[in-house]
């Protein structure tokens, strides 16, 4: 029995030393495939990923890279100018706006939500923060549960209803819980607030000062856009209005890149907002959340980053290193895209910098 113990033992140290030696031979990525500048090793990855979609990486206010993969639709190459759906990449922008309205003294993050929806449950006891954070508890109106058809027009108030009835997943503050639901309500209070549509809020203080000439809520008839695929096949209809203010912005990279160069140099809001934006709210392992940003550590540094997505065929990945100047954009119109993988990729190649496999995920 004791020469059987020892053996597993030995056998236990043993498969935990391969193991190490397995992690530190092939547990990260050099890139060593691949060859050239900087821009040109991001050309080579992107290609032999066969990636589908626009990137751009923009370090220390200038553009180091962008370009188009694949086609957008039907004989329409993908480009960095190319119309995208960016979905909950939105909630960026919504954020701003409410920091916005804080600072000019309109709203205030400890207020009760009750005091513009009433009618709402514990509307008392969740604040403008709670929906900023995703720390309310509202449930979050697209999961299964509530069988939402994302096809049809919505009126925003109709998708609050949706969960208006339901439980709170947990007290407010106590946890956190991605609800695209609170976003939708604080584009209501930004129209409460402001007394504007919550398209011509946006448009007027976030588009117009970032010069955003590219980004709008609704498309001109006959003007090209990138159409959302599935496996390589068209994807389901999604009406633009089923996301609202948590995620109906159309936007191209080469736009998306104005915004956050503007944020960067404080044009939309201060310097101290911003950096409050950037701050831990609301955590629940993995995820950390502050005001409309993934608040991370990405390859040991300092960063806050965004996914967005729809179920009609688009799949998105922000990251900001703030120190490092350096914001890295993909999109891609093709849903079997890991956006995210390839946007850390991408960061490791930029950053010159070996990329462990669960920096792939984090």
């Amino acid at each position: 029995m004791k020469k059987f113990l020892k053996f597993i033992s030995i056998t236990i140290v043993v498969l935990v030393i391969v193991s190490i030696v397995a992690l530190l031979l092939f547990g990260r990525n050099n890139h060593s495939d691949l060859s050239g500048s900087v821009s040109e090793k991001i050309d080579q990855y992107l290609t032999n990923e066969k990636f589908q979609g626009t990137v751009l990486i923009a370090k220390e206010g200038e553009i180091l890279f962008t370009k188009g993969y694949g086609l957008a639709g039907t004989d329409l190459p993908n480009s960095p100018s190319t119309l995208y759906q960016i979905a909950s990449l939105s909630k960026t922008f919504t954020s701003v706006a409410v920091m916005q309205l804080v600072e000019k003294e309109l709203l205030n993050l400890d207020n009760p939500i009750s005091q513009y929806f009433p009618d709402f449950p514990n509307g008392e006891t969740i604040t403008i923060s709670h929906l900023l954070s995703h720390s309310s508890g509202i449930p979050d109106y697209l999961k299964k549960d509530f069988k939402f058809d994302y096809s049809k027009e919505w009126n925003p108030h109709d998708i609050v209803n949706t969960v208006k009835d339901s439980e709170l997943e947990f007290i407010p503050g106590k946890s956190f819980s991605y609800s695209n639901t609170g976003y939708v309500m604080l584009g209501l209070i930004i129209e409460k607030v402001s007394g504007q549509s919550y398209a011509n809020y946006i448009e007027e203080n976030i588009f117009e000062p970032s010069n955003m000439f590219n980004s709008m809520f609704t498309v001109p008839a006959g003007t090209p856009k990138a159409e959302g695929h599935v496996e390589g096949k068209i994807g389901p209809l999604m009406h633009n209005s089923a996301a609202y203010a948590a995620g109906d912005i159309i936007s191209t990279v080469e736009d998306l890149e104005l915004f956050y160069r503007a944020l960067n140099n404080n044009v939309l809001i201060s310097k101290e907002t911003s950096e409050l934006m950037s701050t831990t709210h609301a955590k629940k392992f993995p995820f950390e959340y502050g005001y409309g940003w993934y608040t991370q550590d990405v390859m040991g540094k300092k960063a806050v980053g965004h996914p967005g997505g729809y179920p009609s065929g688009f799949r998105h990945y922000v990251t900001r290193l703030n120190d490092e100047e350096l914001t890295v954009i993909v999109l891609s119109n093709e849903m079997t895209m890991n956006s995210k993988r390839i946007n850390r990729h991408l960061t490791s190649i930029v950053l010159q910098k070996p990329i462990w496999i669960w920096e792939e995920k984090l």
